[in-house]
This record gives C-alpha cells, structure tokens and sequence, in this order.
C-alpha cells in the first residue's frame, strides 16, 4: 500500500513537471541526475533524467510519449536533433542536418513474396563481380540475399546485386527475401549455380604411331570428357602449335593426321591442349611419330650345309624386322624348301646325290616391326653337300692275341673324302692304337682275358665340311686257350710221377713242360711237349730224392694258351727200415691147482726192408707196447702192441701166452698153457713177420711162444721161437725171440720178461707162480745215407756213411732232402 501512495505522488510530480515545462515558454534547471522511480535509486551518473520504472512482479511498467505530429505539420528547419513521432509514416523521426531522417518505422504491412531470380547459372573458381538480380518486391524496403554454397561473398541488399566467387568457391543454390518493419517475405525459389572447378579429363592418352617415309597416314588421337576445343601441338626443340596445312590436317578436332610424313619426321612428339568452360588440359606429350626405315637383308647371299641338314640362317636386317620367304630356283632335286616365315631358315634339306652337290634359293623379303615397311626380297643361295659314308665292305676282322691285324685303306661314295677314328676295346683287350686318321694301321693286339673280345674303330668321313654317319669297324681278339689248373702230383716214386690238371673248355690238346727250375729256364725234363688231350700224363726216367716243377698249357685253334699254375713234385727216396712190434705178456697157470703152468708170450712182428720216402713229407712212427704178463684173473698174456713207420712198413704185436687156455695168434703166436683137454693149439703167426706158438704138456708146463725165426717149443716149459738179427743199427742185434713157456707142478717162478724195444715175448708163469712175465717193448729203426741231408725226429746217430734214426717210443721223422 505504501508503494502505491508512493507511485501516485512521483506520478503527480511527472504531470506537473510537464505542465509546467510546456506551460511556461522558458524552463532552466541547473539540477543533475534527476531519478524518477518507485525504487528510490540515484539516477544513473551519465543521465540527467533516469526514468526507471519499478520492475518487480508486482508492478506494471509505463513508456514516455515524445511528441507526435503528421508530416504536414512538422517544423519545416526546427533545431538540431529534434525527435517527434510522425504519425503519416509511422516513423520515429530525427531532424540532422537538413532533413526528417526515419530513426525506426512502426509495420503496417509485410513485403510480397519474392519473384524470380535471374543471372549467370555456371560460374567458375576465382570469377567476380557476377549479377544477379530479382524484380523489385512490393512493400519491401530491403532484400535479403543467401547462398548454399562456400566462398562466394554478396554485395548489395537491393533486388540486384554482385557475388564475388572465390578460388575455392563450391555450387549451391541462390535465395532472396524483401524485407521492412513488418518482417520477412517469401523466399524466392532457389536459384541453382554451379561453380565449373573441374578441368577437361584426358581418358586416353595419345600414342606414339609407327609409319613408313612417304605413304600412309598417321594419326594421334586424344580421348577427353568436359572439353570444349582441342589445339594439337608438335615438339622439335619446343612445343608450337600446328595448323592445317601441309601434312596436318584436323588440327582442333581431338585427332590429328598427318599425311605421308617424310623420314624428316622421325622422332617428333606430339601433344593436344583440350579447353573447358573455366580451364583447359594437356595430353602427356608423350606421343611419338615414328617414321620407319625401309628395311633391307643384311645376310650374306651365299651358304653351304650338308644334306640331311638345316643351314640354320638367322636372318639379320638394317633395321628391327620380321621375315618371309619363297623358294626360287633348286638345283640337283634336292628335297626339303618351302616357303615359310621367320627369324631363321630352319629347314632340313637333303641331296639325293651320292656324289655331287646341289642348291636351293631363298628370296626373302623383310618387313620392319616398327611401322610394317616392307623391303625388297634379297637371294640367299644355299649349297647343299652329298654326305660321305664308309664304303669298306665287311667291317669285321678276327684275330687271336698277341696276333698281327691286317691294314685296312678307308674308302668312301665322296671323293676326297677324308677319315678320322677313335677306338674303345672290351676287357682285358691291350696294345691297339688309340686313334688315327686315314688307313687302319697294322697292330699286334693282346687279349689277357679267357673270353673274346673286341676293338671298336669309330670312323668318322667328312667331305665339303660335311661329317657322314659313324662307321664301326669292329677286330675281334680271340684269347688264348684259358690256363689249366694244375693239382697235386700223385704216384711219385724214385724214378717217376703222374702230373695231373684240370680240363679248359675248348682244348683239343695240352702241353706239358717239367723242370728242375721252378722258373723254367733249364733243366727241362720235357719242355712243350704235346700229351694230347688227356688230363693226366707219367713221367719217368727221372732221378730219384730229386725235385721236380711242371706246368701245362691249353692248345686250341689259337695255339698254346696261358701257363697253368706251378706244381713242386719230388722223387722219393729209398732207405733201410726195421720195424718190431711189441712182445706179448707171458699165460697164467691154472687157477685152480699147481700142476699146469703158462704158455710163453709171442714174440712181436719183425719187418725189415727198403722203404720209398719223399723228402719234405712227415711220417708218423708208432713203437708198439710190450703186452702184460697174466695174473691167474686174467689167465691169458696181453697182445703186444703194433709198430709202424706210417702205412709204410707195419708189424704188429705178438699174441699172448695160454693161461689154462690155447696161445692167442699174433705176429708170433703164443705157446698153449698145460691142458687137461684134448687137441690144445699154440697162436697162429703171420708170415713174414713171425711164427707160431708152441703147445704145452698135458697136465704139466706151458710151451714157448712163437719167435720171428722160428715157432715156440711144445711141452714143458717150452722155449720160445728164435729171433732175428739185424746190423741196421750199426751193431748186431737179436729182435722178437719168443718168450719161455712156464714149468708144470708148483714152481713159483714168474718167468723172464722180454727187454724193452726188443719185442721179445713175455715168459709163461710156473704152475705155482703169481704173474706172469711182460712182452718187450717194439723198436722202429731207419738208415739213409747221410749224403741225402738231414732229417728230424728219432734219436740220430751215424754208422759209417749212414745216418741211423732210432725210435724207442712214438714220434715223428720228416726227411728234409
């Protein structure tokens, strides 16, 4: 309530204020900063009267009315900056100068739509001061114009104005509106303008183009999009434009001719200028015009092959080009020509003739590859040679090795044929000439293998320089006869051997050389001496404790084939032997009582004689046991036991005594013991090397064993056969005397035991004895001359001009002669 009596007094004072500043005709206040509120402020410091309404929510704000007249009755020259309303224009006017300027109009009405506008619709980046325009706009007292598009700025607000576009400047669509107090009009409809940034599009480059000097025409032809005029360019030493004249035609149309261009013209580039609305481009300049050199052959006119051959020409020519050919004359009906193309002459020709040559010719016409100039045909002629071939007839030879070929002169179906040849020989083919030219030469060829073989000449003829088919001559070398394996000599004695070998395929003879040098040198025997067919052959007439070597060869159609390997063979020796074997043990008596005694042992087998030996050759010696005497459990004596040189000279043991039995057989036969049965029997003997044993008495004593001289005594206490003697040793000695045979009735004795290497048989025992006696040991004794050489085994001693090896025991003797 109190604002508002407040806001009634300020009001009061408003009123009068004006009352009396428009009642007097003269008011001066010298006051500043006069506020008029309801909010009590100070007026603001730069204003001498602040009019300022209360602005709260509850308040109502007031304007001021200045004063309003119609345009009639304004001052015509009032002061300086007087404001009124003008109530004709509806304008807040100011007076400046020296007339009414509107400060601000009130609307009455809007403008009118806005028409259509017109101007230039294509435009180009950079382009200015381009009008446009629309017609005048009622109501409107200024235009407002727009652009949907970048880098264009418009100058003017009136129905015509300028837009500058920039370098930059993008299409869009043009607009435009009148305006007054009472707002905006239509708009006008757009207005399109398309800014032309892009220049012309070269899609296909000119080419260079390849002519021939004088003919043809060339052309270069530029493909664009948005061009508008073409201007073709040349290029010698800079680029200038081209008219129509002379060779050029077409010279602003996008190709441009040129009419039998001169060889001048080579190597000169050519470029188009193509125009757009705003800019133009230019070809690459790249685009050559070539004007080609005719071309020409450059080969040789003349060329030689040889039949059955191509003469392989590569065709050469001035300039780069490709070739044709046709096939002119041919002489002597050679085969093979034909017209073709290429960049060689590639054809196998052949000549019939044996003997002459014949040609063909060649036209060849070349054809450039830059520009397809043609040049004129050239002849190539081309000699075609007979080719040589080897006309000897046969082409074999044989020969046996280490056999003389036969010279072979070549020949041939060309004269002046010329020879050349190689050689290649099959295994263990040797001493053939390696390579020559001409004849075959005469060769001693050698063949180490047992198979034929062969040499191989590889003849080459030539004639013209035209090398003809190898020939192959071919010498076989037939071996001679393999080599025989030679084996072991066998039959060797004194005075001959049988020399022995394997067969060898293909003989039909053998020869047989014998030596007493291992290397055949001398002391032949036989020496190459043909024994036939055989595979065996005795020698004789030789000398005896001599060594001998042989060989053999096979024979056939080629002769005397390789040596055989080489046999050692030697003779043998005679030399004197004595060989006794063991003595037998002595019979026991009668188990049961003391009447009958023991046979007597026999005596050991006695051998002497000249045996053959061969030197180098070992012999086993074996001295026989002297057998046991019996005991009353084993009743008869032991056998003795066998001597021997080898299976040269055997003696065996003599057969016991009888104990209460018959005497065993040996090489002495034992003496029976006493009996008590009918028919007793002493042991048989061998003949030549002892004898029988005697038969004891009936009821009483046994009889003596059978001695190397003569048979055992019968009866009582028998004695024993005699021996023999020898002197082999140097002195004389008794050897293989029969033992004794025992004494009936109680007697104790044992009976005499034979010596040791006597071979003398064991005594029978007594009819009151325990054992009987043992047999004597054998003895094996050699004698050589000494003159022979040595030998080993045996005990060695020397009896006159012999050497006597004595074997008491078993060993070995090995003759070294």
């Amino acid at each position: 309530m109190k604002n508002k009596y407040l806001y009634l007094l300020i009001k009061s004072i408003v009123c009068s204020f004006f009352v009396l500043y428009f009642s007097l005709s003269s008011f001066k206040s010298t006051a500043q900063g006069v506020a008029i509120n309801v909010s009590g402020d100070s007026a603001a410091y730069s204003a001498i009267l602040d009019l300022q309404p209360d602005t709260s929510s509850g308040a109502t704000s007031k304007g001021i009315l200045i004063p309003r007249m119609r345009t009639a009755n304004r001052p015509l020259s009032p002061e300086q900056g007087l404001q009124i309303y003008n109530t004709t224009t509806n304008c807040l006017e100011i007076y400046v100068g020296s007339s009414w300027q509107a400060v601000v109009c009130g609307c009455t009405n809007a403008p009118a739509a806005a028409g259509t506008i017109s101007g230039t619709a294509t435009v180009c980046p950079g382009q200015i001061a381009v009008l446009y325009s629309v017609p005048a706009i009622a109501r409107a007292t200024s235009y407002i114009w727009s652009y949907s598009g970048t880098g264009a700025v418009i100058v003017g607000s009136t129905n015509t104005v300028i837009i500058y576009f920039s370098g930059t400047a993008t299409s869009g669509n043009l607009t435009v509106q009148g305006s007054n107090a009472c707002g905006n009009g239509t708009v006008s409809n757009n207005y399109a303008i398309s800014v032309n940034s892009t220049a012309p599009n070269i899609t296909g480059q000119p080419v260079s183009v390849t002519t021939c000097p004088g003919s043809g025409t060339a052309s270069f032809t530029v493909t664009a999009s948005g061009g508008l005029s073409y201007q073709w360019q040349e290029y010698t030493s800079s680029w200038n434009n081209v008219a129509n004249a002379g060779v050029y035609s077409n010279v602003t149309t996008a190709t441009l001719s040129i009419t039998n261009p001169p060889s001048g013209m080579n190597g000169n580039k050519y470029r188009c200028i193509v125009s757009g609305t705003c800019t133009n481009t230019t070809s690459d300049g790249e685009a050559t015009l070539i004007v080609s050199s005719i071309p020409s052959v450059t080969n040789t006119s003349t060329a030689n092959t040889c039949s059955g051959t191509s003469p392989n020409i590569t065709l050469t020519s001035n300039v780069s080009s490709n070739f044709a050919w046709t096939v002119g004359t041919i002489t002597g009906s050679i085969t093979g020509a034909s017209a073709s193309s290429g960049a060689t002459i590639n054809q196998t020709l052949t000549n019939p003739s044996n003997a002459t040559a014949g040609s063909v010719q060649y036209l060849v016409t070349p054809t450039s590859t830059a520009g397809s100039c043609v040049g004129s045909a050239s002849a190539i002629n081309i000699t075609v040679n007979p080719t040589p071939t080897v006309t000897n007839t046969p082409l074999t030879q044989s020969i046996c090795s280490a056999g003389s070929t036969t010279l072979v002169t070549l020949t041939s179906n060309v004269s002046g044929t010329t020879f050349a040849w190689t050689t290649s020989a099959s295994a263990g083919i040797s001493d053939f000439t390696s390579s020559g030219t001409s004849t075959i030469p005469v060769q001693t060829i050698n063949n180490s293998v047992s198979t034929a073989g062969t040499v191989t000449y590889a003849i080459t003829p030539t004639a013209n320089g035209c090398a003809g088919s190898v020939a192959n001559y071919i010498t076989t070398v037939n071996p001679l006869a393999a080599a025989p394996t030679a084996t072991a000599v066998t039959g060797a004695t004194a005075n001959q051997f049988t020399a022995n070998w394997n067969t060898v395929t293909g003989a039909t003879s053998y020869a047989l050389d014998v030596s007493t040098t291992s290397g055949f040198t001398s002391g032949f025997v036989i020496n190459n001496q043909n024994v036939g067919n055989v595979l065996t052959n005795n020698v004789t007439g030789l000398t005896a404790g001599t060594t001998y070597y042989y060989r053999v060869r096979a024979v056939d159609a080629c002769g005397a084939g390789f040596n055989s390997n080489t046999i050692t063979a030697k003779t043998s020796f005679t030399v004197s032997a004595l060989v006794v074997g063991g003595g037998a043990g002595g019979g026991s008596r009668d188990p049961q009582q003391c009447s009958r005694g023991g046979g007597g042992g026999g005596a050991g087998g006695y051998q002497e004689s000249t045996i053959t030996v061969v030197s180098g050759t070992p012999y086993t010696i074996t001295v026989g046991n002297g057998g046991n005497g019996a005991t009353t459990s084993t009743r008869n004596g032991e056998t003795g036991g066998t001597s021997s040189i080898g299976s040269l000279l055997v003696s065996v043991g003599g057969g016991g005594g009888g104990g209460n039995d018959n005497g065993v057989s040996g090489a002495s036969g034992g003496g029976s013991s006493g009996y008590y049965w009918s028919g007793p029997t002493g042991g048989s003997g061998i003949a030549g090397q002892g004898y029988a044993g005697g038969v004891g008495a009936g009821e009483s004593g046994g009889g003596g064993g059978g001695g190397a001289g003569g048979v055992g005594s019968s009866g009582n206490g028998g004695a024993g056969g005699v021996g023999r003697t020898s002197s082999i040793s140097g002195s004389s000695v008794t050897y293989a005397t029969g033992g004794k045979g025992g004494n009936g009735g109680c007697g104790s004795s044992n009976g005499t035991p034979g010596a040791s290497n006597t071979g003398n048989g064991g005594g029978g025992i007594d009819g009151g004895g325990s054992t009987a006696a043992n047999g004597g040991s054998g003895i094996v004794i050699i004698s050589y001359p000494t003159a022979y050489g040595s030998s080993t085994g045996g005990t060695q001693t020397t009896s006159g001009s012999n050497t006597v090896v004595t074997f008491t025991s078993s060993g070995t003797w090995t003759p070294n002669w």
